[in-house]
């Protein structure tokens, strides 16, 4: 598979439109798929399509990773308050 902006630019609307509608397991897909797309062309895409791909994939993991934290921390303190006694 060539390298193709328009597909690239179709795989990034796609993890923006994820991210914005809140379907984080859908976004985490499309991140993959546009991780692998990236590995797959890096070689034949311009630096700066380069460049703007890896940046969006790396702020995507970097907020995802912020989103499982809280989920976490929801969680304990769903856990917590299920404990609590009036």
């Amino acid at each position: 598979m060539a390298y193709n902006k328009k597909e690239a630019q179709a795989k990034i609307q796609a993890l923006g439109d994820a991210m914005a509608a809140h379907k984080y397991d859908e976004a985490w897909t499309v991140a993959g798929a546009l991780s692998s797309y990236l590995k797959t062309n890096k070689d034949s895409m311009t630096g700066s399509d380069f460049e703007i791909i890896n940046r969006v994939i790396k702020e995507y993991y970097a907020m995802n990773k912020q989103i499982e934290a809280v989920g976490k921390r929801v969680f304990a303190m769903g856990k917590k308050t299920q404990a609590v006694q009036l």
